[in-house]
């Protein structure tokens, strides 16, 4: 997989900025977005440049990707604690960005920004939660052929879990898919489905290189709930 430019700005409520930047993002691999030593005087952990600036709390951001973005979080001890809106900076799809996060979040020294570029050979599915009580997640899932049954399961980056498992009891509020190299393959929007399969909730994915900011979108007025046997799931033909 080809090498690529991501960057971006995270974004503290009360305005001060954090340039971040990796010149060298591996295609369709987990890598770590540092500080932009430009501006910060050295490349540095995100949680460990904010620290230093003292309570840092992150209202808005974007991480950008040369080819096109599949999904990014703040990883704080082995757990989701945020994800930023993103992009691919081909044609417009930076326009309105950097956008607001439905929650925002203090960094603490050692978050680390951990991101994972779209490579056009894989079709990695994405989707980006967040939940009435703050708490963040993603999923993921790549297809490698049509789909059967329900679909396709998407599965948390972090413990390979369904949604279910991951987020029982709670309720979603924002979300965004991102539907990496499935355009002509796709036959569905991303369903949530709960416990008897039935969809109650579903989210158009944008496209990973599309013209188009990938930012967060309500999930209807009240937001929908998990349940322990929830999936999200999408179908394709190939």
């Amino acid at each position: 997989m080809a090498n690529v430019d991501t960057y971006g700005s995270v974004i503290a409520t009360n305005g001060r900025t954090i340039p971040i930047l990796n010149a060298a993002t591996t295609e369709a691999t987990e890598d770590e977005i540092l500080t932009n030593a430009t501006w910060t005087g050295a490349a540095q952990n995100l949680g460990t440049y904010a620290d230093q600036m003292g309570n840092f709390v992150v209202g808005s951001g974007v991480w950008k990707c040369e080819t096109g973005p599949t999904w990014n979080y703040v990883r704080s001890a082995g757990k989701v604690k945020l994800v930023l809106p993103m992009c691919s900076n081909k044609g417009a799809g930076s326009n309105g960005l950097p956008a607001s996060v439905p929650y925002p979040k203090r960094l603490d020294s050692g978050d680390s920004l951990i991101a994972m570029a779209n490579a056009t050979s894989v079709r990695t599915f994405a989707l980006a939660v967040a939940c009435s009580n703050g708490e963040y997640h993603v999923f993921e899932y790549t297809a490698t052929g049509a789909s059967s049954g329900q679909g396709h399961e998407l599965l948390s980056v972090v413990t390979s879990q369904g949604i279910g498992t991951t987020l029982q009891g709670r309720t979603i509020t924002h979300w965004y898919a991102v539907n990496g190299n499935n355009t002509t393959q796709l036959t569905s929007d991303l369903m949530l489905l709960d416990g008897a399969g039935i969809a109650v909730a579903s989210v158009s994915p944008t496209a990973s290189a599309g013209d188009s900011a990938i930012v967060f979108q309500s999930v209807g007025p009240r937001g929908v709930r998990v349940h322990l046997n929830s999936k999200v799931v999408y179908t394709t033909n190939a």
